[in-house]
């Protein structure tokens, strides 16, 4: 029985390859034992024939892809492409062939399995002695494993750059961020100034209105002083014009102590102010008093610090007007110091000390007495060995 056309056509076809893979093994001699004991895959051509079937695969060939050398030999080894391989790997290669030079290059492969497969494969032509393309030899490196792990690299520095950039974003949102705050604090900088400036245009409107105050109000004393017949209105007028003038001494150092706060006051500088100023007012047989401060670093608020300055004031004038008689010298020593969760204000003096029979109710003593409460302080008084004036009151409002 007769073959159908293409069926004996197929025959012819297959019964040619074998003959020419039978040919090629028996002329091979000592090549192809050399080849087929390699561990690089490789297979030979037959570029005579059309499509150029593979005439020749070695056991590695086998081994990396899977196919049995029946299932290879007749094929064109196109057929390990895949539907992942680079379209353009065959134009390479054909264009290789038909400029019959030799060709490097990496492509992904597919064995019989499915597995991928990446070969870094090298396609050479084989000349006859005439110079004629008789053959054409491939080699297949497995690179399978640098390719996955620079996959993975890749992989990798993806998404570490994707985080780099995510953090970057961050970075420059809070950077903005900050520009914004540095932004509302330059300009809330710029109000304060603008603010301090008021005020420091306001401190002196009120300064100088509450000093012509007080010089209003001494000056109206004076003329009663002067209308006055009977001696005891004219020594309280005295003292009160006195107290008054003291006040607005007390006033004066307030305000020109060199702070931009004027909620609190440094009352180191300011007792030393004060008691040098008292010094600046005696007359001269009295600078064989000397007055003297002393504070630790303490600082309190306005209305503490009026207080402890009235106190230490009146008690200044006192021991000016009553501890050195006949011009004895002495000393006046005024202190404030830390105790504990306290502040201790202390005036003291060497003179003569209080009389057997103190004054009661005298208006210097119940000014002291009612600055110390507004201080919630605890007054004592000594006057054995001199005169010792002590308030101590909470370091704290409130305590």
């Amino acid at each position: 029985m007769e073959l159908e056309p293409d069926l004996e056509a197929t025959n012819t076809d297959q019964g040619r390859a074998e003959e020419r893979v039978n040919a090629f093994q028996r002329s091979g001699g000592p090549f192809v034992a050399a080849v087929e004991a390699t561990r690089m895959p490789m297979v030979v051509t037959d570029p005579t024939v059309d499509d150029n079937p593979i005439i020749y695969v070695n056991q590695s060939f086998i081994d990396l892809f899977g196919y049995s050398r029946e299932e290879v030999l007749g094929q064109n080894y196109f057929f390990l492409t895949g539907t992942n391989t680079d379209p353009e790997v065959e134009r390479h290669i054909r264009a290789a062939m038909k400029a019959d030079e030799p060709l490097n290059l990496e492509v992904q492969l597919r064995s019989k399995s499915g597995r991928e497969v990446w070969a870094a494969q090298f396609v050479s032509p084989v000349h006859d002695d005439q110079g004629h393309v008789i053959q054409h030899f491939a080699s297949f490196w497995d690179i399978t494993r640098r390719v996955r792990a620079e996959r993975r690299t890749q992989r990798l520095n993806e998404v570490l750059e994707s985080r780099v950039k995510e953090r970057t974003r961050e970075l420059q949102n809070e950077l903005d961020r900050r520009h914004a705050l540095e932004s509302v604090l330059t300009e809330s900088i710029r109000e304060k100034d603008r603010l301090l400036g008021q005020r420091s245009v306001l401190l002196h409107e009120v300064n100088h209105r509450a000093k012509n105050s007080i010089a209003l109000a001494i000056s109206m004393l004076r003329l009663q002083v002067a209308r006055q017949g009977n001696h005891e209105v004219s020594q309280a007028l005295e003292n009160a014009i006195q107290r008054l003038d003291h006040l607005a001494r007390i006033h004066e150092l307030l305000y020109r102590q060199d702070s931009n706060d004027v909620q609190s006051v440094d009352m180191a500088g300011y007792l030393t102010e004060l008691c040098r100023n008292f010094s600046h007012l005696q007359s001269p047989e009295d600078h064989r008093i000397e007055l003297m401060g002393d504070a630790d670093d303490i600082t309190l608020d306005v209305d503490r610090a009026i207080n402890v300055a009235l106190i230490a004031g009146e008690a200044i004038t006192n021991a000016l007007k009553h501890a050195f008689p006949d011009k004895r010298r002495g000393a006046v020593r005024v202190g404030l110091h830390h105790e504990g969760d306290d502040v201790l204000l202390s005036i003291e003096d060497n003179g003569v000390g209080l009389p057997a029979q103190p004054r009661v109710g005298s208006m210097g003593m119940r000014l002291i007495e009612g600055m110390a409460r507004s201080l919630n302080g605890t007054l004592t008084i000594e006057g054995n060995q001199g005169t010792q004036i002590a308030v101590r009151f909470p370091a704290t409002l409130g305590s």
